[in-house]
C-alpha cells in the first residue's frame, strides 16, 4: 500500500503533506503559504469574447440594393436562424428585414448559397471579396478558384488578386482569433450571474505575450535547480522535464488527454485552453531538485522540513499562472497519480473564475480524476479508509463541513480525501450532468450549500445520507 500523503490547500499555494502533521503545525504553514486571492488581472480581452471592431481588410464593396427582395431562411453559425427578405448587401454582410447580419456569421454553406445569389458573376471586386471570405471561414480550394475566375475576367487584375490574397490572410486570423475568444467567453457564460470574477479573455497578442513570459519563468524556475534542458510543448503544458524520454513522452500524451477529459466533465469545448498562456510542469528526477525549485521559486522553504512528510508534487496558482512542481518517486504510478491530482487543481483554478470548491470536491475531484488514469494507486490510498468509515456509520457531514481556512481538513489520517474521493465517486457515477451543474455554480460564485439545493435539490445532510446509501452496497 503506498504511502498515506495529505494535501493542504490555499488560495494561492496547493501543497501536499504528511498525515502526522499536526494541527498546529498546519496553522503555521497556513501563515507562511496563504495570500489573500487575488481578482483576474484586468486586459484588453473581455470575459465575453468582445472587443473593438476588427479593421476593415480587403475588398471594399459598398453598399448594393437589390432590384427584388430575395426572401431567405439561413442558420447561423451560432446555430440561430435569420429569416426575412434580403434587400441590400455589401462586402461584410446584407440586411434581412431588420436585422443586420455579417457574411462571416453565417454557416459556410449558407454564406456560399446566399453571396452566390447576391453578387454580379461579372464584377472583378465581387469575385475578389467572395474569395476573401471563403479564406477568412477556411474555404480555401473554393477562395482559389474566385480568385481564378477574377483573373479570367481581367488578366490584368494580378497585382489586385496578390492584394487580396494578403488581406484574405488577414481576415483568417482575425477570424480564428474571434471564435477562439468566443469558445473561451462561452466558458464564462454561466458566471455572468454570480459573485465571482472572470478570467478574461485574451487576445492573440495577449497570448502570445503570456506564453512568452510562462516559457521565460519556466526556464528561470528550473535554473534554480541547476537544470538547463529544453523545455517541451503540448497543446497545453510546458514540460521543463529530467526524465527518461520515454517516460516524458508518455506525460505529453497522458497531460493533454486528462486535460480533454476533465473539460468534457465540465461540459466545456475540448478546444478551448483555460490557462494564461500554458501550464507549466516541472518533473524532476530528484527530491533535493524539487526542493529547490519550491524554495527558490515558490517562497515554500516548509518542504523537507523535519514533521512536513514526503512531498511529491505542488501546485502553485499564482494569480493568473499555473505551475505544477513535482518529482519522480520510485513508485511510478504513485508519481503518477500525484501529477494528474495537482495539475486538475491548476485547471479548476483557471475554470471561469478563481472560485474554490470546497475542500472535498476540490480534493475528491482531483483524487476522481487521477483515478481514471491510476486507479490502482488512487484506490489503494483512499477507497479502504473511505468504506470503513462510511459502513461504520461515519459521519460523512463533518467531512462535508471541514475546509481549509480553520485547519480541519484534512481530518485525522487524512480523513478527508478519502471520503472526498468517496462523495464525488458517488456523485459521478449517479449523476455526472448534475455535478457538472453544481460545480459550475460554485465556480460562478454560489455558496456550495445553496449550490447544492439548485442543481441538485439535496441539503448536505441529504447528500451524506445519499452517499451512505449508495455504498452501503457497492464498493
Amino acid at each position: 500500500m503506498g504511502p498515506a500523503t495529505k494535501n493542504f490547500a490555499a488560495p494561492v499555494v496547493h501543497s501536499r503533506d504528511n498525515p502526522c502533521m499536526s494541527l498546529l503545525w498546519l496553522i503555521a504553514l497556513s501563515a507562511v503559504l496563504c495570500s489573500p486571492q487575488s481578482a483576474p488581472p484586468a486586459g484588453s480581452g473581455t470575459a465575453s469574447g468582445a472587443g473593438e471592431p476588427a479593421p476593415r481588410l480587403g475588398t471594399v464593396i459598398e453598399e448594393q440594393d437589390l432590384k427584388k427582395p430575395l426572401r431567405t431562411k439561413a442558420k447561423l453559425a451560432a446555430g440561430t436562424i435569420v429569416s426575412g427578405d434580403v434587400t441590400a448587401w455589401d462586402g461584410d454582410g446584407f440586411q434581412c428585414g431588420s436585422t443586420r447580419v455579417a457574411w462571416l456569421d453565417l454557416v459556410p454553406s449558407e454564406f456560399k448559397r446566399l453571396y452566390d445569389k447576391v453578387m454580379d458573376d461579372d464584377s472583378i471586386d465581387h469575385w475578389l471579396r467572395f474569395a476573401e471570405l471563403q479564406t477568412a471561414i477556411g474555404l480555401e480550394p473554393a477562395a482559389q478558384s474566385s480568385w481564378k475566375k477574377a483573373l479570367s475576367l481581367d488578366k490584368s487584375a494580378a497585382p489586385r488578386v496578390e492584394a487580396s490574397r494578403k488581406a484574405a490572410a488577414a481576415m483568417r486570423k482575425a477570424q480564428l482569433e474571434k471564435e477562439r475568444m468566443a469558445r473561451e467567453g462561452s466558458v464564462q457564460d454561466f458566471a455572468a450571474d454570480g459573485t465571482a470574477p472572470r478570467w478574461p479573455v485574451l487576445t492573440d497578442a495577449e497570448r502570445d505575450a503570456a506564453l512568452t513570459t510562462m516559457r521565460e519563468d519556466a526556464k528561470r524556475f528550473a535554473a534554480m535547480a541547476g537544470v538547463s534542458v529544453e523545455p517541451i510543448e503540448t497543446e497545453y503544458f510546458i514540460l521543463v522535464s529530467e526524465l527518461r524520454p520515454a517516460e516524458t513522452k508518455e506525460l505529453q500524451k497522458e497531460l493533454d488527454g486528462m486535460y480533454r477529459k476533465v473539460l468534457g466533465y465540465l461540459g466545456v469545448d475540448p478546444k478551448v485552453n483555460l490557462f494564461w498562456g500554458k501550464a507549466v510542469i516541472f518533473l524532476f528526477a530528484t527530491e533535493d531538485r524539487f526542493k529547490a525549485v519550491e524554495a527558490g521559486a515558490f517562497q515554500n522553504p516548509m518542504v523537507g522540513r523535519p514533521g512536513s512528510g514526503q512531498v511529491m508534487g505542488l501546485c502553485h496558482m499564482m494569480k493568473e499562472k499555473i505551475f505544477v512542481n513535482s518529482w519522480r518517486c520510485a513508485d511510478y504510478a504513485l508519481f503518477g497519480s500525484v501529477l494528474i491530482h495537482e495539475t486538475v487543481h491548476g485547471i479548476m483554478h483557471r475554470f471561469s473564475t478563481p472560485a474554490r470548491l470546497p475542500a472535498w470536491a476540490d480534493e475528491g475531484f482531483s483524487d476522481w480524476v487521477a483515478a481514471q488514469f491510476q486507479p490502482a494507486s488512487v484506490e489503494r490510498a483512499r477507497r479502504d479508509q473511505a468504506m470503513q468509515f462510511i459502513r461504520s456509520g461515519g459521519n460523512i457531514v463533518t467531512v462535508l463541513d471541514m475546509n481549509y481556512r480553520d485547519g480541519s481538513w484534512p481530518g485525522q489520517n487524512a480523513l478527508g480525501y478519502a471520503v472526498g474521493y468517496a462523495i464525488v465517486d458517488a456523485m459521478m457515477r449517479e449523476d455526472a450532468t448534475r455535478f457538472e451543474a453544481w460545480l459550475r455554480q460554485v465556480k460562478g460564485g454560489v455558496p456550495w450549500e445553496e449550490a447544492l439545493q439548485k442543481s441538485c435539490s439535496l441539503t448536505k445532510q441529504q447528500l451524506a445520507a445519499n452517499v451512505a446509501r449508495f455504498f452501503s452496497t457497492r464498493d
